[in-house]
């Protein structure tokens, strides 16, 4: 979905439903009622809100990389090693990580992809049973399995990694439909481009890189493959996309 698409979703977070846009967001209690002069402040909750959404927008930055973190990470990312750049993919080894992820049946990668952020937005927002606050990481992570059949539904895994302080202990989260799993170490064949995410971009992507492997004769998982998208709404330049295509 477009910036100019106007109404997004709502967040039920801590009693509080939160609907926004993405160029606004909503404190409503029953009834839509978006900010102006006239009235108090934003509530904690929408400010926070707005901090997270706006630090997973930021403009990528060129700079040095601290520690293991890729240049093009603002926010915390997942470790991995280069192991070798084509023309055509990166060669990358991930190490261990810990996600937080729910799973979400739609025909549509958007309005998967949404529904699916709203519920894992929630959780680090202290929708869990320590009623912690979590901070957002890099990058929201989209499994979804090959199908021939575009218009078919599909079961698609969007996750939001852990910052590493909370592998040892992660808050259990107190909505069912969201879990915390491990993502073990593998290796991913990858492309990155810029622009908008959508299912058309991804697929297209996906398929350029597992023909090249097949050319050059690679194995590789063929039931499934990652989206992951690096910037929020608020980012209209310097985009920064990827699809995974594992290797076997």
């Amino acid at each position: 979905m477009r910036p100019d698409s106007g109404y997004v979703g709502s967040v039920r977070i801590r009693g509080h439903f939160v609907q926004y846009t993405w160029g606004s967001l909503f404190k409503t209690d029953g009834r839509r009622s978006s900010f102006n002069k006239s009235q108090k402040q934003p509530t904690e909750t929408v400010i926070m809100m707005r901090y997270y959404l706006l630090a997973l927008g930021c403009v990528v930055l060129s700079q040095a990389v601290v520690g293991s973190r890729p240049d093009f990470c603002n926010l915390e990312c997942p470790e991995f090693d280069s192991v070798r750049t084509t023309d055509d993919y990166e060669v990358r080894r991930y190490r261990d990580t810990k996600w937080v992820s729910t799973k979400v049946s739609s025909v549509n990668f958007g309005l998967a992809s949404s529904s699916a952020f709203q519920k894992l937005f929630a959780y680090i927002r202290g929708e869990n049973e320590a009623g912690v606050d979590i901070d957002m990481t890099q990058p929201v992570l989209v499994k979804i399995p090959e199908e021939t059949t575009w218009w078919l539904w599909k079961e698609y895994t969007v996750s939001f990694m852990l910052p590493q302080e909370h592998w040892s202990n992660p808050p259990r989260p107190t909505n069912t439909d969201v879990y915390v799993e491990v993502m073990p170490q593998m290796t991913a064949y990858v492309k990155s481009y810029g622009g908008w995410a959508d299912g058309w971009s991804t697929d297209s992507h996906r398929q350029e890189v597992e023909q090249k492997l097949t050319e050059e004769g690679r194995t590789f998982e063929d039931n499934f493959y990652f989206s992951a998208a690096y910037n929020g709404p608020y980012v209209m330049t310097n985009r920064r996309n990827e699809v995974w295509v594992l290797r076997n």
